[in-house]
């Protein structure tokens, strides 16, 4: 997927934090720890990401004093991922990692990831029943698992409760009207334009943008039941079911209710500025918007196809541990330690959009007070990573080849039926060039 916009920071500020909390334990600040060992944990969360983090990380850290997690904050995307890779394939890997569980397929039958040990895990508080279930069945790879997940972050539908009361759209709880058809949605999308008075209702910014068109096409895909199979020679999918996406995103984007041109900041700038009443977007947009001070609700984006499957695209961080020939099994079991730990105090990961995947945690009163988060929470139970392939991802070129295809049906520069053919023909190359394991 494409970067999560964030605010600056990051990669020096989660260094600078991390050199303070050295030299102050090295000072003799705070109660002395015995013959610490360094866990080097490496990740690309940067931003209000990258502080939430260093938060969650520091009370770990505390919390083992036999121990100091040392971060490693790397760019985001491809350079982070081919140098974790480089690290493991060169005997240099690091104690922990993060992965998208999109990006799992790629590095655990290569032999770049070590798989988890469940014994070892259910010590500390930590096995599938902690899980969704999503993101339990996407962690295991040849029937080992490889990924423990830290969230679950979708694409929703955000919209401004102002608003919506000036239409006279919300119920007594604060909801917005069911929605089941594109017609409901455009509806929607005209009421919310006439309590605006402005050109559109609702924002979707998708041009140039592979991964915001790929995370609703693959919501809507998914709500057919359809798939991808990436697993053979040749590229096999629901035609019918592509057709039929392609063409409501094309249909939602033609200038009636939303603009057939927006880019992703243009999108979420006309929803801080009121001048949209609802959005298409990553629950990682949340602190932006509550920042701002919106009057906000959320709800999963709703089917609407008439299939009663619910539905959606979805991606979760997830905790790994980067093959090492020889691995030190005293820091390896401080890895497992560490990951527990973070996951049983992910509440302030909770606040920032995401939805902790460590279910103790959803079902505390104080996560399920969190509004409008406790409102899409739910999609974290049926999400639909997307299709398993070593090319497929976060921060992909298969998004990329995607967008680049898809978008000229969306703005009219090519029908629906000659964009999913030139789409198909891409992959096919792809897979041609795929490491078969």
């Amino acid at each position: 997927m494409s970067k999560w916009p964030t605010s600056p920071l990051s990669r020096r500020r989660a260094l600078q934090a991390a050199a303070v909390s050295a030299l102050l334990a090295g000072c003799g600040t705070g109660p002395a720890r015995r013959s610490t060992q360094e866990i080097e944990f490496w990740h690309l969360l940067t931003g209000g990401d990258g502080e939430r983090m260093n938060e969650i990380v520091t009370k770990a850290d505390a919390d083992m004093p036999q121990a100091r997690i040392k971060q490693v904050v790397l760019a985001w995307g491809a350079p982070y991922y081919t140098k974790l890779a480089m690290s493991a394939a060169g005997g240099r890997a690091p104690d922990l990692g993060i992965v998208h569980m999109s990006r799992l397929a790629g590095y655990a039958p290569g032999g770049l990831l070590d798989p988890w040990d469940l014994d070892r895990l259910a010590r500390y508080g930590v096995d599938r029943s902690t899980f969704t279930a999503p993101a339990w069945k996407s962690s295991i790879v040849n029937g080992k698992v490889y990924a423990l997940a830290l969230d679950s972050h979708t694409f929703v539908a955000f919209f401004n409760t102002e608003l919506a009361q000036k239409a006279g759209l919300l119920d007594s709880g604060g909801k917005l009207p069911e929605v089941k058809s594109l017609d409901d949605m455009k509806r929607l999308g005209t009421e919310f334009k006439k309590a605006t008075g402005k050109q559109y209702g609702l924002a979707y910014g998708f041009l140039g943008d592979g991964a915001q068109l790929w995370r609703l096409f693959w919501t809507f895909y998914s709500q057919h039941g359809a798939t991808f199979d990436l697993s053979g020679d040749t590229f096999v999918y629901d035609a019918e079911a592509f057709g039929e996406s392609v063409e409501t995103m094309r249909r939602l984007v033609d200038g009636e209710v939303a603009s057939p041109s927006a880019e992703y900041a243009t999108a979420t700038s006309a929803f801080l500025n009121g001048d949209v009443g609802l959005v298409f977007s990553g629950v990682w947009e949340l602190p932006q918007f509550q920042d701002a001070k919106l009057p906000l609700g959320a709800m999963p984006i709703p089917n609407l196809f008439g299939t009663g499957i619910d539905a959606n695209w979805g991606d979760s961080h997830t905790f790994v541990l980067p093959h090492q020939s020889h691995p030190d099994e005293g820091r390896r079991e401080l890895a497992y330690e560490a990951v527990s730990k973070i996951l049983k105090n992910s509440l302030p990961w909770g606040r920032a959009g995401h939805t902790p995947a460590y279910q103790p945690v959803v079902n505390t009163p104080e996560f399920k007070a969190l509004r409008p988060n406790s409102d899409y929470a739910v999609t974290a139970t049926y999400l639909h990573y997307d299709p398993p392939s070593s090319f497929t991802g976060s921060g992909s070129n298969f998004m990329t080849q995607f967008g680049g295809v898809i978008q000229n049906a969306l703005i009219g520069q090519t029908s629906v039926k000659d964009a999913i053919a030139d789409f198909a023909e891409r992959v096919n190359v792809l897979m041609s060039k795929a490491v078969k394991r």
